[in-house]
């Protein structure tokens, strides 16, 4: 049994070596700091959210993945003008007006540069391997104008490989391989952004997994063992008002792991009053994406989206799922900040 498999681990390396080995989703926009640590404290408040995604509905063993992330901003001091769509309020009313009141008469307050911290746990399962991801973020955002900041961000931690014991078959209910823990593998896992963002625009670039950390799951190396492959990600957009209540969002999001293919999804998101939300998004020769999702009182927002597969996947798979939830807490403002709409 135990040579059975290790030569299933053979024929799985090559697809850790040469596929995207990321979770893939859909939303990005509903959470960018998925690809870029850069986003760590953009928004006033402490933002939470979980996603999960099951992928290739009807494929046996087909991709599954869950993440929980938060972040927050530390030092800010400029929430009387945050760079958002909500024009300032004239003044802070309530039990916080001393807290929120600025440091000078008038409604403007000078921006100034502050930090982000946050943390992102990932894991995802396909057919007989897994993957756990832990990751703490930092990000340093400097104002360049009243309304358009650049941050940098930094991502550190771990990640596990491992084998999805669940999708193998053992010919012997009591063979010891199944509660053996020498087929897991810990490694570091680095991550660097920037991004550039106001009220209307952003654009961003990324690159996970810095470190091609090899690593096999071989008792011994394997002659070319698997590497953690580098993946850069580049994504923007730009959001204008079609009238009073309904503005539009264009966005692009670019994805490229050698040796896969670069990969390119073309997103647009129509809001209305900044509460409803729906949108379409198509990935080059892969599949199109419908999505819908509201927020609730600056609290609490929700998003959903269907891939409509269109590769030969299709022939197989009935699409793939995904639903993120959000929590905004310690939103004293009732802002609703910018990357909300990414």
């Amino acid at each position: 049994m135990r040579k059975k498999l290790l030569l299933l681990c053979l024929a799985c390396l090559p697809l850790l070596g040469l596929a995207q080995q990321i979770p893939h989703y859909s939303q990005y926009m509903l959470n960018p700091v998925l690809m870029n640590p850069a986003v760590s404290g953009a928004d006033n408040y402490l933002d939470i959210r979980a996603g999960y995604r099951n992928q290739w509905m009807g494929l046996e063993a087909a991709p599954t993945s869950y993440y929980l992330s938060a972040h927050m901003p530390l030092s800010r001091l400029d929430y009387i003008s945050p760079p958002t769509t909500f024009k300032p309020q004239p003044a802070v009313k309530g039990k916080h007006k001393n807290q929120w009141r600025p440091d000078f008469k008038n409604n403007a307050q000078k921006a100034r540069p502050h930090h982000g911290i946050g943390l992102l746990v990932q894991a995802d399962k396909a057919a007989g391997l897994k993957r756990t991801e832990v990751q703490v973020l930092y990000a340093y955002h400097l104002p360049i104008s009243s309304t358009l900041k650049l941050s940098a961000g930094l991502a550190g931690g771990i990640t596990q490989f491992g084998l999805n014991r669940e999708q193998l078959t053992f010919g012997s209910p009591g063979d010891p391989v199944i509660h053996a823990d020498e087929y897991n593998r810990l490694l570091p896992n680095v991550g660097v952004g920037v991004l550039l963002y106001s009220n209307r625009l952003f654009a961003g670039a990324s690159v996970v997994q810095v470190l091609p950390t090899p690593f096999s799951f071989r008792e011994t190396w394997a002659a070319t063992p698997a590497r953690q492959q580098r993946h850069f990600f580049a994504h923007g957009g730009f959001r204008f008002m079609a009238n009073r209540f309904i503005s539009v969002m264009p966005s692009v999001v670019v994805k490229y792991a050698s040796p896969s293919p670069v990969s390119v999804d073309l997103n647009t998101k129509v809001f209305w009053r900044d509460q409803f939300w729906a949108g379409g998004s198509y990935r080059l020769q892969d599949a199109a994406v419908v999505m819908a999702g509201f927020q609730y009182k600056h609290k609490f927002h929700l998003g959903y989206a269907y891939d409509l597969t269109t590769s030969g996947l299709s022939q197989v798979s009935s699409g793939s799922h995904e639903i993120v939830l959000g929590l905004m807490l310690r939103n004293r403002r009732s802002i609703y900040s910018p990357s909300q709409y990414w």
